[in-house]
């Protein structure tokens, strides 16, 4: 597969470091960010721990679903419970440590409505710095066409292909 087949077929969206102790990252730049996923056929996310307090734990880490980009009727995707997806029984906590989700979009209640998702982690406890950051990716795409991350802008968004 060519580096333009690629550009083709997915969308990137880097989650910038947040320190979530004793909160989330649902008011965090990219994180609270719902990504339209009708074009796409998976979701692939990648959740890494940073600089974090040994005695915290990330309590919650999982994808979550919505009708409008701006979080309207949000529900699970996935879960983030004791022998959930996310299994809190088993929780991530040292710096390196991380979460990958990987989701079909046939998985979403798009006949409800829902087409739009992201990256939830949150962490109720707060006894030093919790880092956390990540990507959200979206690929198999259902419809190839060039520029999926969005129209090239000088300083903000170049493409590189060989």
């Amino acid at each position: 597969m060519s580096s333009n087949e690629r550009s083709q077929d997915s969308k990137t969206i880097i989650l910038e470091t947040a320190d979530i102790g004793a909160t989330n990252t649902g008011a965090v730049g990219n994180w609270q960010t719902y990504q339209d996923v009708r074009d796409f056929h998976h979701i692939y996310a990648v959740v890494e721990i940073g600089t974090w307090d040994s005695g915290d734990d990330l309590d919650t880490c999982k994808l979550q679903q919505a009708k409008t980009s701006a979080g309207g009727s949000v529900k699970d995707l996935t879960t983030s419970a004791s022998g959930g997806d996310y299994d809190t029984d088993t929780p991530v906590d040292a710096d390196g440590d991380q979460v990958i989700i990987e989701c079909p979009t046939d998985k979403m209640d798009v006949d409800g409505g829902f087409r739009y998702v992201r990256v939830y982690c949150a962490e109720v406890g707060n006894t030093g710095p919790d880092n956390v950051s990540g990507v959200l990716q979206l690929t198999q795409a259902r419809h190839k066409k060039e520029n999926l991350q969005g129209s090239a802008v000088t300083g903000s968004i170049v493409y590189v292909r060989t």
